[in-house]
């Protein structure tokens, strides 16, 4: 139980398109009982994109670098209809914002007006491959007001299916290695220059 409590703990400063909206108690409690269109969508899409098997049945018989040449192409295709699927009306709702994303909850700025308590609906298009909006549903934990127009507020996410935690977890993980290999990185670099100093 520790072990997981610390992999929650993993938070992660991104820069997401997404949106929020206030919902009251009554949508929340029916919102909960039903994964969101687009969890669902990318569910799907994940199940038609992935690696072309008869690539792999084919490496036997025709040379290597065709199998990987069509491999790849299959790929591209794949990445290209996902996208396609994604890019529906609804995604212009989405504004790039800065966020401070964790497997449990989240953090960012916002011109709509919450209270601590409120509940809320979101989406957030992650980019991973394919690209994936996740929709949400979420409880207001904290609220700072920092002008007449702008709050910064915290959620607690509610899931409704694997699929959203899934995508959410898998994401923050990603971008906390991402974000560990920087630093490791710039610690190298800063080393080198040192030892090139002396």
């Amino acid at each position: 139980m520790p072990e997981q409590n610390r992999r929650q703990d993993f938070r992660v400063d991104d820069i997401l398109a997404m949106q929020d909206k206030s919902i009251n108690a009554d949508e929340f409690e029916q919102l909960k009982q039903h994964p969101g269109i687009r969890s669902r969508q990318n569910a799907m899409i994940r199940d038609i994109i992935g690696k072309d098997v008869a690539s792999h049945d084919l490496q036997g018989i025709i040379n290597h670098d065709l199998a990987t040449a069509l491999e790849t192409l299959d790929t591209k295709l794949n990445y290209l209809i996902g996208v396609n699927m994604l890019n529906d009306a609804n995604r212009s709702n989405l504004k790039e914002r800065p966020i401070n994303l964790s497997v449990t909850g989240a953090s960012f700025r916002t011109e709509q007006h919450y209270k601590k308590g409120d509940f809320i609906a979101m989406a957030m298009m992650l980019p991973s491959f394919p690209p994936t909006i996740v929709e949400l549903v979420a409880q207001v934990t904290w609220v700072s007001q920092e002008s007449l127009e702008t709050q910064h507020i915290g959620v607690q996410f509610s899931f409704r299916c694997a699929e959203e935690e899934n995508s959410i977890c898998k994401y923050v993980f990603q971008r906390h290695r991402e974000s560990i290999r920087l630093q490791t990185k710039l610690l190298e670099e800063e080393n080198e220059k040192t030892k090139s100093m002396l």
